[in-house]
């Protein structure tokens, strides 16, 4: 049985044993179907993690900060609490990522609602400059390493069947295992010399982690999708991609690749290429899920240095 069907196997048992336990007796020989239970993610990405988490059906799935949207910039409203407040469940990033709603979350977990927060979870690095990188998905072994604790509390928040949770992490463990031997393969054919990364948004710390590359360069080099630029750290900048012979710049298309075009400009050669690291995209973009999300920020990185 290939992993496709069985995970689609075990989603059918898994709902059919949801819908069963979800309905009792009504007290006049009828039944009461209860609503199934609803986790909440902070972001799309992990919106799409805990999806496969549960199998596509076993949970229903929202995302609060929309796909496309900056999650250091999004701004919740008073529905968004309310949804925080209802969920069975808030699976949050962490690190610092969600700067515009972390005391809303805060405050609806000191309500009651659980938070599971990835970043408690993984190993994690810092930024060269000091405070911790919450992109942690840009390794999909990390991403990986995090789904059993994060079928743990799913399970204990929703009373999910955990036989069921657990095939579907397997399953999912297994194409994340998968992704990150193709990205291996991929990166093989770069010389070392060549793994040099310039970014317009410090996002890319955990891929190079994984896959042996070198970040010399950042536009805006803060924890902050916030943070501000400069003149001087824009000629610094591109006196570093000149010294350097890199010949990319690698835009995270949820913020403005106006700076890392400007430092593009000053220096011949340069070409900037953009990236759907930070969210996922619109479907038929090739990142409207993290999988996807991974295998094409990868094949750009890989054939723009190849």
């Amino acid at each position: 049985m290939s992993r496709a069907v069985e995970r689609w196997w075990w989603a059918v048992l898994g709902v059919a044993a949801a819908l069963a336990a979800a309905c009792g007796d009504d007290g006049r020989g009828g039944s009461v179907r209860s609503v199934q239970p609803t986790i909440v993610a902070t972001t799309s990405i992990w919106a799409d993690v805990v999806a496969n988490v549960t199998c596509d059906g076993l949970a229903t799935v929202e995302s609060l900060i929309p796909a496309g949207s900056d999650p250091h910039a999004f701004e919740p409203s008073l529905a968004d609490r309310g949804r925080l407040d209802e969920a069975a469940l808030v699976v949050a990033n962490g690190l610092g990522l969600e700067e515009g709603i972390e005391s809303t979350v805060e405050a609806s977990e000191a309500a009651g609602t659980p938070v599971f927060r990835v970043g408690d979870h993984v190993e994690v690095i810092d930024y060269s400059g000091g405070g911790v990188d919450p992109h942690v998905w840009m390794d999909p072994i990390r991403v990986a390493d995090a789904l059993s604790p994060l079928a743990d509390s799913i399970v204990a928040a929703t009373g999910l069947d955990a036989d069921a949770v657990g095939s579907c992490v397997k399953s999912y463990h297994g194409e994340l295992v998968a992704i990150d031997g193709r990205i291996e393969e991929s990166v093989a054919a770069i010389p070392e010399s060549d793994r040099k990364l310039v970014t317009n948004h410090d996002s890319l710390g955990y891929f190079a982690d994984r896959y042996g590359f070198e970040v010399v360069g950042t536009v805006i080099p803060a924890p902050s999708g916030l943070a501000q630029t400069n003149p001087a750290q824009l000629e610094e900048l591109a006196e570093v991609v000149d010294q350097t012979g890199v010949g990319v710049i690698f835009a995270d298309s949820g913020h403005s690749a106006d700076d890392a075009e400007a430092v593009a400009a000053r220096v011949a050669g340069v070409e900037v290429v953009p990236l759907p690291s930070g969210t996922l995209g619109e479907v038929g973009s090739g990142a409207e899920t993290y999988l996807g999300l991974v295998r094409t920020t990868s094949g750009r990185v890989t054939t723009a240095l190849r």
